[in-house]
């Protein structure tokens, strides 16, 4: 039995040890009823709406499915196992130092960088920040020192442990978010534009005056201030024209409401499935606290 919960101790305990005991007990409790509201909520939003093609898929939430690709330019690597992916989250643990032993976390973090989602009808940019990410690629091994001196491998121990999980480049991918595209830039307010390219330039008034000092006093007058002005409206225009003539960019994102964002290389139904099996395991934990907790009161005040 556990001992927050024996008749004896809860009587002969100190109303200090009780009402910590009583705290964790109802945290528990909370916390557990807390996921599973997110998770309840995550299934909702699961339902909500089919699977569409990125080529013909209307703007606002929805739902693709298609394989992971790298963005070209610098890959994604993930830090600790250095394997190609283009979604990764990684924690390193190490022993907690009470005498019960565990792990403490010594340090962690979570990818940020957009990759893209290819359906076969089209490609479709993925910014992940703000997703529930459920990966299928997870891996964990152990090692003498804080940071690994190798990747994954099987078997061996050591104090220290490494875990890491990824999307894999060429992972089956589902993707719910919103879904936008965002156009070239338009010219907006061209003068704002040109204000921040001379404050820019400004910053740096040796390379300014030896551009512009056309008479060659050491200073900037007004005339040559105008030339200036002219130079920078022309290079914004400029800027105007590149972007224009780039094509359109389709972005799956978080979405600007309260409604899920979801990335995952389980099928839709498989990851149905699973979120029903934790969101009744945490509604049984948030159950047997809130119930442990009662018992702990009416014992000790009943």
């Amino acid at each position: 039995m556990l001992f927050f919960l024996d008749p004896r101790w809860i009587h002969s305990a100190d109303p200090t040890g009780f009402a910590l005991a009583l705290g964790a007990v109802c945290c528990v409790a909370l916390v557990a009823a807390a996921y599973g509201g997110q998770l309840s909520f995550q299934l909702r939003a699961l339902g909500m709406i089919p699977s569409s093609l990125i080529r013909s898929a209307a703007q606002g939430y929805a739902r693709f499915e298609g394989r992971a690709r790298m963005m070209t330019g610098e890959p994604i690597v993930a830090p600790l196992s250095r394997m190609r992916c283009v979604w990764w989250s990684y924690s390193i643990e190490g022993p907690s130092g009470d005498r019960r032993g565990g792990w403490q976390t010594l340090s962690a973090d979570t990818s940020g960088d957009i990759f893209l989602i290819d359906d076969g009808s089209g490609q479709c940019v993925v910014d992940p920040d703000g997703a529930h990410t459920y990966p299928s690629a997870r891996d964990v091994w152990y090692g003498a020192t804080p940071d690994p001196t190798g990747g994954p491998r099987m078997g061996g121990g050591g104090a220290y442990r490494y875990t890491e999980r990824r999307i894999d480049e060429g992972a089956r991918l589902y993707v719910q978010g919103y879904f936008h595209t965002q156009g070239p830039i338009s010219g907006g307010d061209i003068d704002e534009e040109v204000r921040g390219q001379l404050a820019e330039w400004k910053r740096d008034q040796a390379a300014l005056i030896a551009r512009f000092d056309t008479n060659h006093d050491g200073q900037v007058d007004q005339q040559e201030w105008e030339a200036a002005r002219a130079e920078a409206r022309r290079v914004v225009l400029e800027q105007e024209r590149e972007a224009m003539a780039r094509p359109p960019v389709s972005v799956m994102g978080k979405p600007r409401d309260d409604r899920a964002f979801i990335l995952s290389t389980l099928p839709h139904d498989k990851l149905l499935s699973r979120l029903k099996l934790r969101l009744y395991a945490v509604l049984l934990l948030a159950l047997c606290a809130g119930a442990a907790a009662i018992a702990m009161m009416d014992a000790r005040w009943g």
